[in-house]
This record gives C-alpha cells, structure tokens and sequence, in this order.
C-alpha cells in the first residue's frame, strides 16, 4: 500500500489556487493495531475495516516535520496540530474539516479520501500531514484510548482483585495494590504476551502473579489537621496522616522511574506552605527499587488544587511526564510545569481567563509519550455544558477544541476514560482498571497511520479554503508496476 497527499489551496478572493503533492511513509500502526485485536480474542472488524475509511479514516495536520520512521506511531509532541477530520462533516469547530463524500469513494486500485476545510479552520502553517483512525480524527485529544471500551483482556490475578496496571512492556502487566489498614503497597507483575501475528504463548491462563516490590507508603512521620467542612476548620478538627496508598497516586513517567505524587504540609494543615512530595521508584527489567523520598519545597503546592488532602490530589491534579511534573493551580485555569532537574525554573500556563466561566476538572490519566499533558474543560453555556478536551504541549502551547465529541455515538463514556486510565505502552496498548476482578486492554486511537512531511511548507490564511485529496494504492495493483518505494523505509 502507498499513499499520496494532494492539498489544494484556493483564494476566495482571487481565484488564485496552490497545488501541493507528495508522497507518504506508511507506519507499522496497522500491523500493530490488528495484533492487538488478535491478542483481545477479535478477528479485524468494523473498527479497523475497511482500512481506508476506519483505520486510516482520519487525517491530522502538524506544524512542524514528524520523524520519519515506520515505529513512529504515538501522536507527537514535537509539531503542534494544526488541523484534524474524519469521515464526518463539521461547521463548528475551527479545527476540524469535513469529509467529502461525493468526491471520496474506491478507485480502481485502492481508495480515494477527500476533505475540505472552509476558511475559518485550520489555518496557519502546515508542514506535515498523517493519517489516524477514523475517532482520532475526530477527538484527537479525547479518543487516544480506543474507540470503545467493549474490549476486555483481564489481566488481574484470579486469587485476588483491585489490582491497578501500571505499566506494560510487552511481556509482563505490572500492578499495583495498597492497604489502607498496613499502608503496604505492592507491586506485582502477571505475564501477559504480546501477539505476534496470532501465536501467543498461553503458559499463564491461570493468570498467576509475583510480587516484585513492595514499600511502606508512610510519606512522614508528622500529622495535620483535616475537618470535612474545609470553610470551617478550626471547628472539630481530626487528626490524620499522610499516606501514599491509593494506587492512583501512581504513574510510569516513561523515564525509568513509577512516580507517586501529592500534596502534603510541611507541619500541619494550618501551616502554609505545602511541599510537593512525591516518590520515585527506579525500575528495569527485573528489580525495582523505591529510592529515597523526595521533597520538593516549590512555593506551588499551596496553589494546587486540592492541596489540603494528600490522597485527594490524586493523579487528576498532578502528573509527570517527561521529566516535568505538571500541577493543577487551585483556580482551575492554570497549570503549572516544572521540570524536575530545576524546580526553580518553573513556568505557569493560562489555558482559561478569569474572566471566562470555564475551568479545568481535570487533567486526564492518560499523558502523550514524550511530554505534555491532556486537559478536560467544563464548558457551561444557558442550554447545558459539554466537557472539551485538549492538549498541554511541554513548550507550553495550548489547544482546546471548542466543541466536544464526548459522550456521542460511538464514543466513550467519561468513567472509563477518567476514572480507570492507567498506562499506554509503545504499541498502542492501552491497560486500565475496569472493575474488582477486570483489567480492561483497548487501544490508543490518534496514533501516526502515515508520516508525509510536506517538500515544502503550507501557510493557509483566512483568504483560502483547502482541499486534501488523498489516495491509498494497493501496490500489487498498481499498474505502473513500480514499487521502489516499499523497501525498508516503510513508503508504499
């Protein structure tokens, strides 16, 4: 299969119209995608056939080159997105085009996929472009688990239930369990293969697990001071300690290390103002080891959400991911980044105004590879609200899509993808907590189908509207016989 990326661009105004044509590398996305299904018991369907309008039914626009390698599948950090569309029409958001259906539609050889972009969407500088799956190209930022979450592949350990993936490479499932009573965490792995075009290795059906680790999650020895009516608290206040059991505490950075964070006072809950602690704990292939505590002491945590409750804060209010922790400014409107190497050299992003009646539950469980986070925005208007999903990157650009396609056919409902999202390992597998006895396996759908970095780029302004063509060839059938481009490179 080969790809080629036609993009047309015409001035309202003039009539004057730019034609841009290139080639695409084709990714081992698809090859992964259908392994995963095998491995969830489910011959390829109707979320990945056909490939041209499912799998590859999206399409998404960058402003800066992709690196352009056949694993190079998760979407990227390193170009912002400029535009995005799948295989449905859109007035409504200035992002989003639409699909064009009259002139999209089989070939003889393959299959040809139009969309337009009106003058409002999608405008500025354009220097690569990348097929997605059909959700992705829809909600980039909100379907990058999967499509639905019918699919099931229960990893938890048969003896026993509540058990929290944290990570996977490929081979093994590795989770975690605390005890509130002991304040005991442990971590467990249960062997989980990889398909590999079908053939599994079955050895473990039972689903037996060993445990690897495990620490006292006793962050320090002082207590504070909590009231459940926080607007009156020197009323009846209790004493309580700060523990690190709650397995959401805990997160794989995708940098060797599992992070446990959270919000804690230095003395007690009158005493401002809050260190951010959090743990770090070293792994490789076989061993883990929790190094020593550290505290950070960044004048921020006293402005986090939800400071005043250690096992409150959660990973919805506090995540590391590249070597940077992003945390959740109490207002809800601002996130602070600061990269763990320099904590003094943080920065605060503005993602909504004061003024403006939005604000940020949340950000999601689930962070992009490389760096960055995703956010949920509660958006209110006098006929209901909607909740939108964008995208942090780790330079501290922005998006927010102004519509959402939460909650609509065919798309996930909030408690999955908020409440159990765990880890997204390098092949698109998603693992998360389904219920006391279920780990839940899906798949991430905004991932790099194609890579075509444009021979030079595209700046589309406000005076032009766009029009993509792009066309999916079966080499086999085509009829120039020419196939040089699908060597080792990953083109055709």
């Amino acid at each position: 299969m080969k790809g080629i990326t036609e993009i047309i661009l015409t001035n309202v105004e003039t009539g004057e119209v730019e034609v841009h044509r290139d080639e695409n590398l084709i990714t081992n996305a698809i090859d992964k995608l259908i392994n995963i299904e095998m491995a969830m018991n489910h011959a390829p369907n109707t979320r990945l056939l056909p490939i041209a309008t499912n799998a590859l039914g999206g399409i998404m626009l960058f402003d800066g080159d992709l690196t352009e390698d056949v694993n190079n599948i998760h979407f990227p950090v390193e170009a912002h997105l400029v535009g995005y569309a799948n295989t449905s029409v859109n007035t409504s958001d200035k992002y989003r085009g639409s699909w064009n259906s009259v002139e999209s539609g089989k070939t003889g050889t393959g299959y040809v996929s139009v969309w337009d972009f009106g003058t409002t969407q999608a405008n500025g500088t354009i220097k690569a472009v990348a097929r997605t799956h059909n959700h992705g190209g829809a909600a980039p930022f909100f379907n990058y688990n999967g499509p639905d979450n019918v699919s099931t592949g229960s990893g938890n350990p048969t003896t026993d239930d509540y058990w929290y993936p944290i990570r996977y490479d490929g081979k093994y499932l590795y989770m975690l369990k605390g005890n509130s009573s002991t304040h005991l965490m442990r971590l467990a792995r249960v062997k989980i293969p990889r398909l590999s075009m079908g053939v599994a290795d079955y050895s473990n059906v039972e689903r037996t697990y060993e445990v690897i680790a495990s620490w006292d999650t006793l962050l320090t020895s002082y207590t504070y001071y909590y009231n459940q009516d926080y607007k009156d608290r020197d009323y009846n206040p209790q004493e309580r300690y700060c523990y690190a059991d709650d397995p959401l505490m805990y997160e794989d950075g995708h940098d060797g290390y599992i992070y446990c964070i959270g919000y804690s006072p230095t003395e007690s809950y009158h005493t401002y103002p809050y260190d951010l602690t959090y743990f770090r704990i070293k792994y490789d292939d076989d061993s883990y080891d929790k190094s020593d505590t550290i505290r950070l002491t960044t004048g921020l945590s006293k402005y986090a959400y939800n400071a005043n409750s250690f096992r409150w804060a959660r990973r919805q209010y506090g995540h590391v991911n590249g070597g940077k922790l992003y945390i959740l400014a109490g207002n809800r409107k601002i996130i602070h980044i600061v990269p763990l190497d320099n904590i003094a050299a943080y920065s605060s992003i503005r993602l909504i105004e004061d003024s403006n009646s939005d604000y940020i539950p949340q950000m999601e469980f689930i962070s992009p590879h490389n760096g960055g986070v995703y956010v949920e925005v509660y958006h209110y208007t006098t006929s209901g609200y909607n909740y939108r999903h964008g995208i942090l990157y780790p330079d501290g650009v922005y998006i927010i899509p102004e519509v959402s396609y939460a909650g609509t056919g065919g798309y996930h409902g909030n408690s999955f993808i908020y409440e159990r999202c765990r880890t997204c390992d390098d092949d698109l597998i998603v693992w998360s907590y389904g219920y006391a006895t279920e780990v839940l396996c899906n798949w991430a759908a905004n991932y790099l189908g194609t890579i075509n970095n444009l021979s030079s780029p595209i700046t589309k302004t406000a005076a032009q509207t766009m029009k993509i063509v792009y066309t999916l060839t079966d080499i086999e059938e085509d009829e120039s016989g020419d196939d040089d481009n699908s060597g080792e490179d990953g083109n055709g």
